[in-house]
């Protein structure tokens, strides 16, 4: 009774999500939004929908809602693994995890819109929906052995690989904004964009300085032996790679490095130990209430379980389609998807021009030449809007479901504190687990550890092409 009743939850959930989709789509259509916008958007919804829906399975208390809601009508019966708990989380996430290796398979090599195959990517929203909602219904009827070991070693291994994919956006990132500033103030010559990156550096260093001095203040008294060596090596670490970072050997090598790079990845550290710091869970020592006194407090509980959860579902979203249409960044061999560096179609060798593009030209000669009045190339500009992928996908199609794949493994793995949630627990607060804070405070010394690298890396091998 408990699956049937799952089933037609998923149905409901289902419709929930097609009216979504339409919304999604209708808007993009009115707001003139190109398609692989528009695509990613729809993808992101649907990994923001199965992710809400395997947080209200970490307990009993969705299910709870729903027989309240309904006034005891609808009363799900079923186990600890299979309707809510730790596997039952899994088998959501899971669900979306097959649902994009399968995509990703089907649109292996396509590399323009026009592709018979590229509408699996851009199109067929109801069709992959409902794929999608059987395969959640498989994954319920799955045994819970198949689940014990995809939790323990698959999903684990994914949620690495994707942190680490996390990791190398963000010192990208770092990188491309501190670029991006210097470049206009030296372009547009305005004092906005000095000012930018001077104060974005300033606030990034008082930030750090402003948690570090928090953490021994709240969480590093005495007694607490492993939060004083935490906050103790996160400092200086980031001491050093700010001092490495502009160093002048490091700064002849790296001509890119500076004080604005690593004050984001100083600051992000930081933010990690804080985070994991407060997360320590009140049966351990250190999550006690003299090394943690966010541990027993009800509505401090209540505020990380809610902002927790919706955080990081939402910064999940956003750090999977940045690392999907990167491509380039994270993987070598990009080349067939970068864009022309031409400002005139008509400046392409005919060998390597596409047929938009010889189209696009041919409009403007026949305009030039009065046979076209001037609003057809309008018309063509609209096209052009409402598909920008005519003439090369704007990102690696199969790359984008590896990477979503492996995000709703890490999605799992993080709503299930790494796999050490309680069915004793009311309400799951993410991230609030000894395991939890081992792996926030790895992440960080990794962060640290892999910027130092793009600082020492030009030093140390001089020969190496760095970019």
């Amino acid at each position: 009774m408990g699956v049937v009743l799952g089933c037609m939850s998923s149905q409901f959930f289902s419709c929930l999500a097609s009216l979504g989709c339409s919304c999604c789509c209708a808007a993009c259509r009115h707001l003139k939004i190109s398609g692989s916008i528009g695509t990613r958007m729809n993808y992101a919804g649907m990994f923001l929908l199965n992710s809400t829906i395997a947080y209200a399975m970490t307990t009993s208390w969705g299910i709870d809602l729903v027989k309240r809601i309904s006034w005891g009508f609808i009363s799900l019966k079923c186990p600890e693994g299979v309707c809510y708990g730790t596997l039952a989380v899994h088998r959501m996430c899971f669900s979306l995890s097959l649902w994009h290796v399968a995509l990703g398979l089907l649109t292996v090599r396509v590399e323009d819109s026009r592709h018979p195959r590229a509408a699996l990517q851009n199109g067929w929203w109801l069709a992959k929906f409902a794929g999608w909602v059987g395969l959640v219904v498989v994954s319920f009827v799955i045994p819970n052995g198949f689940f014990q070991f995809y939790s323990r070693y698959v999903a684990m291994v994914g949620a690495g690989i994707f942190l680490l994919v996390q990791l190398v956006l963000l010192v990208d990132f770092a990188y491309n904004l501190a670029e991006g500033c210097i470049a206009r103030w030296e372009e547009t010559g305005r004092l906005l964009w000095r000012n930018l990156l001077v104060g974005g550096t300033l606030a990034m260093y008082v930030a750090f300085v402003g948690m570090t001095v928090a953490d021994f203040v709240f969480f590093a008294k005495e007694g607490c032996g492993r939060n004083q060596f935490f906050v103790t090596a996160n400092m200086l670490a980031c001491i050093a790679a700010s001092a490495m970072a502009v160093h002048p050997r490091v700064q002849e090598a790296n001509l890119k490095s500076g004080l604005a790079q690593a004050g984001m990845v100083t600051a992000y550290a930081t933010y990690l130990v804080t985070s994991a710091l407060a997360g320590s869970p009140p049966e351990e020592q250190e999550g006690a209430p003299e090394c943690n006194p966010l541990a027993r407090a009800a509505s401090a509980r209540a505020t990380m379980a809610v902002v927790g959860a919706f955080f990081t579902i939402g910064a999940i979203c956003y750090s999977t389609t940045n690392a999907a249409v990167k491509s380039n960044t994270l993987i070598s061999g990009g080349g067939s998807y970068e864009r022309l560096a031409t400002e005139d179609p008509s400046c392409v060798p005919l060998a390597q021009a596409t047929n938009a593009q010889l189209r696009q030209s041919a409009l403007r000669d026949a305009v030039a030449s009065g046979a076209l009045p001037a609003s057809a190339l309008d018309s063509d500009d609209d096209s052009q809007t409402s598909d920008d992928e005519k003439a090369g996908v704007q990102y690696n199609y199969t790359f984008f479901h590896v990477v979503f794949c492996m995000a709703s493994m890490y999605a799992a793995m993080l709503l299930t504190n790494w796999n050490s949630i309680s069915s004793t627990d009311h309400i799951i607060i993410i991230g609030r687990s000894t395991m939890a804070v081992w792996v926030k405070v790895a992440t960080s010394w990794l962060c640290i550890a892999l910027y130092a690298w793009t600082l020492l890396g030009p030093v140390v091998l001089p020969d190496r092409e760095w970019s």
